[in-house]
């Protein structure tokens, strides 16, 4: 790779003249001159199949659904989507204060026991059996 000297090389706004001259390019996809009318029987109802046929019945242009419907995904990839975000530290604490409260004073409560003795016994390779003292033998 051969440098060249800061005085040698093309200014930026030169080298962007030189471009200026290049034709745009034309759109990829054959829908993209129909992007308006697609969206406007999007939000009518219009199912993809529907479009795909009325393209078919009326501009003479066959489209499959699915091709409808990689266009629009596409498209809306680019569609700038509301971020959420949680409410400050502070904020939040005093929010939730009193559901924070209600939670400890759940735990502090002491637990009652009043869980049923088991009825079952297990014991490696014996048949599981049923015991008439809840699980003592």
């Amino acid at each position: 790779m051969i440098l060249q000297p800061p005085s040698v090389l093309p200014e930026v706004s030169q080298i962007i003249a030189g471009f200026a001259d290049l034709p745009p390019k034309p759109p990829r996809s054959k829908l993209e001159p129909h992007r308006d009318l697609i969206r406007e029987l999007r939000r009518k109802g219009q199912t993809y199949r529907d479009v795909a046929r009325l393209f078919q019945e009326r501009l003479g242009l066959y489209v499959a659904p699915s091709t409808l419907h990689s266009f629009v995904k596409v498209r809306a990839k680019h569609r700038k989507r509301s971020q959420f975000e949680l409410p400050p530290m502070e904020l939040a604490a005093t929010e939730v204060s009193p559901v924070l409260d209600r939670v400890a004073a759940l735990k502090a409560r002491p637990t009652a026991s009043n869980a049923k003795p088991a009825r079952f016994v297990f014991r490696e390779n014996e048949p599981l059996t049923l015991t008439n003292d809840g699980g003592e033998q």
